[in-house]
């Protein structure tokens, strides 16, 4: 990408934010009873093909014109993105990460192609970090258990998305999740329709990827003597992938069934089930000396047993599924209520080497770094293996149990009219995490059925018992055996008031009880490894405040104040002795002021933010500084007081007349994400995101570049480290032919090769004169993370 590109889309991005600054900034609500419902209603309003209903009759714009744009309701700053542009402007094997890209302040790459892999640059938003932020589904909030993080690829294909809703902020009372503070990315499933439907899709394109597709609606139907619908939904997704040798398998099923129990009352039950195979190591990513060797896609091989990047000897299988059952009633004379009760898991069995590093001086003797392996066989001693790779089994298995009910109470005094709506959220999991050492060389020099360490020891490897960091466990040696949970409840409240025509304040209090437990015969970060249990409880009051006051119909201003709160996860009990004293929670208190505005032909959003934060928590790979713990795993660290702050906007403008069908998108972000005075790292400072899209007859298009800006790889902000802006623009086409749809995807049209993410390994910088500088940095062991080459995919669609 061009200098000159970089510079005009910094400066349109930067004319954005000055806009939004300069606009009349107040006050909002935006949660109804159900799932913050105005969002829901919008939503669901979209992903039905309806219009808007926030936009009022007077204006002529049409919603479908936006692809992301804000509810003239919202409380706080949003974007909705429906699922037309879900359907007319992703990669058909795009996860919620390819479909996010387009939101003000969100970053996020596909390293093996668009939605090809779990292991991409996770998605941030304002700087903060996944697990910073809240994912949920159909309202139910998702993340692991050891730390509410996500994987891409584990649960919701784009095909299972009907809308998503980014509300950057931590809502109101009834939001829930256990790190609302920095926002939450709402996923809605696809709405059921009262006419039958069926869709076919299939698609082929680059680094053999295929993808199968079936969705079938049935529209309305008796079913003993209630008015029922039922979608079911199958898609099959296979990849060579852009990366050597990270080939993926994923399917997935989901079934939707929703139920009329009588006037008033609906009942909705819902399943959606995903089984994954990756060919991938745990700890990806090649150093400067494989790049300048093999190429920006090197990342396995199998012609050489001899070293970590051996393909046979890594690869994860994961499963998972979230499942829920919904009540929704009307009992009269204003009161309503919601139940949802839910259960979701993920399991996830990984065989991975312990590192795939390699020096050039590695790669001349055909090896990676740390091989080497003490093996016990059928006898009390120990026989070094000097060459052999090691190994490790890591599981990751829970499964979350919950329940959310909110009741809603309209009211009306004549002078005041209004909504109490009040609730509660409680959540129960259990959890299992292990990991194992063995002699990969020699396991799989068995055979493929013979080698499965997860059955049973198998040449297990003492390599880490002499510096304590695992210990003899089941005729094994383990680096930890981990089982934990956790019960946790939030009472809520929030009142919704109306004093006078066009302003809603909506004030609210949650309060959190959340009990931590772990019972581990080894815990890691022990000293040495050895058993734990105990458990910690963390409680708090959050209020809420927040206003909206709609200058003209169709104009709204709005503000918001708002307490957080991140409970401290699993890595709380992974200390060096058994933990007595247990870290303070996170906790952030925020800011926010924002405007929409729609006209005929255009619509317009902006909001200025400030996220004040105590003990803030980033995350990093547990094998660097100050943790020193495994690698393959990912932890939190308190860099203590942070503030996050910035300026935001977006609009669309649809012409009319000979151009009608025609839109222009812009948005922009200037985001200061900084603790102790630095920029926290892989925070980027600002964002962009334009496109052009028509859609008029049979003809589709849409062009979108994202550009994510500067941002530092390191905590200490060298400017070794410093990553410049790097962009990614996609096209995408189709034509209809009566029931038939033909298109075709261009992705990274520019074939955009930059660097998007550096793990740092290197105590110091070694070689080069920045961290690009591959050429000269043949002894380093940093990892590099660059964008995946421009790829290609061809579709077809059949509706019936």
């Amino acid at each position: 990408m061009s200098a000159i590109h970089v510079r005009a889309l910094r400066n349109s991005a930067a004319c954005l934010a000055l806009l939004a600054a300069s606009g009349t900034l107040w006050a909002a609500p935006a949660v109804a009873q159900q799932v913050a419902a105005n969002t829901a209603a919008v939503v669901n309003a979209e992903s039905a093909g309806g219009i808007e209903t926030v936009v009022v009759t007077g204006t002529a714009f049409d919603p479908e014109s936006a692809p992301a744009k804000a509810s003239l309701d919202t409380m706080e700053p949003q974007t909705i993105i429906n699922r037309s542009y879900i359907e007319d402007s992703v990669a058909e094997t795009g996860t919620y990460t390819s479909v996010l890209a387009i939101a003000p302040s969100m970053t996020g790459t596909d390293l093996n192609g668009p939605g090809l892999s779990d292991n991409g640059v996770k998605n941030t938003l304002r700087g903060l970090p996944d697990g910073s932020f809240g994912l949920s589904y159909d309202g139910i909030p998702f993340g692991d258990t050891n730390g509410p993080t996500h994987h891409s690829e584990s649960y919701f294909p784009a095909s299972t998305i009907g809308a998503i809703a980014v509300d950057r902020g931590p809502g109101n009372a009834g939001t829930i999740g256990p790190s609302t503070y920095g926002g939450t990315v709402s996923l809605f499933s696809e709405m059921l329709t009262s006419n039958s439907s069926a869709r076919l899709q299939a698609t082929a394109g680059s680094w053999g990827t295929s993808l199968f597709n079936g969705n079938y609606q049935t529209g309305d139907f008796n079913l003993a003597g209630f008015n029922s619908r039922l979608m079911i939904n199958y898609q099959d997704t296979n990849t060579s992938g852009y990366l050597t040798y990270n080939s993926s398998m994923a399917q997935n099923y989901t079934v939707k069934f929703q139920t009329e129990l009588a006037p008033g009352w609906t009942a909705t039950l819902f399943g959606s089930w995903n089984g994954l195979f990756q060919q991938l190591e745990d700890n990806a990513g090649a150093t400067a000396a494989q790049l300048t060797t093999f190429g920006k896609n090197y990342a396995l091989q199998i012609d050489n047993p001899r070293a970590g990047t051996y393909a046979p000897y890594n690869h994860v299988h994961k499963k998972t599924d979230l499942d829920y059952l919904r009540l929704q009633g009307d009992l009269g004379n204003g009161f309503t209520i919601d139940n949802t009760a839910y259960t979701y898991a993920y399991i996830n069995k990984t065989l991975s080497t312990l590192s795939v590093q390699q020096t050039a001086a590695d790669i001349a003797k055909g090896i990676t770094e740390n091989n080497g392996t003490l093996v016990t066989l059928n006898s009390p001693f120990a026989t070094v293996f000097p060459n052999n790779v090691p190994g490790y089994t890591k599981q990751n298995a829970y499964r979350v149990w919950g329940n959310v009910f909110r009741g809603a109470k309209d009211f009306d005094f004549g002078w005041l009219t209004g909504q109490l709506r009040a609730g509660v959220w409680w959540e129960s999991s259990v959890s299992q995490r292990a990991r194992s050492d063995f002699d990969a060389t020699q396991c799989f020099a068995l055979t493929t059925a013979q080698c499965n360490p997860f059955k049973g020891p198998q040449f297990p490897d003492a390599r880490n018992i002499a510096g304590k960091t695992a210990a003899p466990f089941g005729g094994g040696f383990f680096e930890y055996q981990e089982h934990s949970g956790w019960n946790q409840y939030e009472p809520f409240v929030e009142l919704e008031l109306h004093p006078f025509e066009n302003l809603t304040i909506t004030p609210g209090f949650k309060y959190v009880s959340w009990d931590h437990y772990v019972r581990a015969p080894l815990e890691q970060k022990r000293v040495p490894v050895g058993p734990a249990f105990t458990s910690f409880t963390t409680t708090r009051d959050l209020p809420f405040v927040m206003a909206n006051y709609k200058l003209q119909p169709s104009w709204s201003v709005y503000a918001q104040y708002a307490q957080g709160i991140y409970v401290p996860d699993i890595s709380a009990f992974e200390q060096k002795t058994v933990a007595t004293t247990f870290p303070k929670a996170q906790t952030t208190t925020n800011y926010q002021f924002g405007t929409v505005y729609y006209a005929d032909q255009f619509t317009f959003d902006a909001d200025i933010y400030y996220i004040g934060v105590n003990n803030n928590i980033v995350y990093q790979a547990c094998n660097l500084a100050p943790i020193f713990g495994s690698s393959g795993e990912t932890c939190g660290v308190n860099t203590g007081v942070a503030t996050y702050k910035g300026i935001e906007a977006e609009g669309t403008y649809a012409f009319d007349g000979v151009l009608e069908g025609l839109s222009v998108f812009l948005n922009g972000s200037l985001n200061s994400s900084k603790t102790g005075g630095k920029w926290v790292k892989q925070a980027p400072m600002w964002t962009s995101a334009q496109g052009i899209f028509y859609k008029s007859g049979i003809w589709k298009f849409s062009l979108i570049d994202k550009v994510i800006g500067q941002q530092y790889s390191d905590a200490t902000n060298t400017t070794f480290y410093k990553l410049g802006a790097f962009s990614n623009m996609d096209a995408k086409a189709s034509v209809s032919y009566q029931n038939l749809e033909f298109g075709v995807g261009l992705y990274n049209l520019l074939n955009s090769r930059s660097l998007a993410a550096v793990g740092i390994n290197d105590k110091a910088p070694i070689g080069g004169s920045r961290v690009e500088d591959i050429g000269n940095r043949s002894s380093s062991l940093d990892q590099y993370y660059y964008q995946p080459s421009r790829s290609i995919q061809f579709t077809i669609k059949a509706r019936f």
